[in-house]
């Protein structure tokens, strides 16, 4: 039978360096809040997914960190 992949597995890595992809969102985040304080924000829900990027990728982070402080 094939194998079948956790959700995990299945997601796209991106390959660029996990804090070139959080200062990417922490920008992403502070245009969509300067947007939103000017009215021109189309999509208000665009901060609150970003934010939870941000988390994401800082969990991640973190993660490896700790990765690295249990193999040493």
């Amino acid at each position: 039978m094939a194998d079948k992949k956790n959700a995990k597995e299945a997601k796209v890595v991106d390959t660029r360096p996990l804090n070139e992809q959080l200062d990417d969102k922490r920008k992403a985040y502070i245009e969509a809040r300067r947007g939103l304080y000017s009215n021109e924000l189309q999509n208000p829900r665009i901060l609150g997914k970003t934010k939870k990027e941000i988390a994401r990728i800082m969990t991640k982070i973190n993660a490896e960190k700790a990765n690295e402080k249990k193999g040493e």
